[in-house]
């Protein structure tokens, strides 16, 4: 698996709060959060459309330095 931004390799896994949760990945280069679409776990079991639907969701810091 690849960041998606930089496409580094050095990817850690985030713990989940609970075990239903999708698989979330930090990028050690760039600081990317996100979830792969291809997680598996209890969404496995719900059907899929019958047109794929991306279940990627980008995460951005709130964080702002002080001006």
């Amino acid at each position: 698996m690849h960041c998606r931004r930089c496409n580094s390799t050095k990817l850690i896994q985030l713990d989940k709060k609970i075990p239903e949760d999708h698989e979330v990945f930090r990028c050690q280069d760039c600081g990317y959060l996100f979830s792969p679409g291809d997680s598996t776990g209890s969404a496995a079991a719900i059907p899929t459309p019958a047109t794929p639907v991306s279940r990627t969701v980008a995460v951005q810091s709130g964080y702002r330095p002080a001006e």
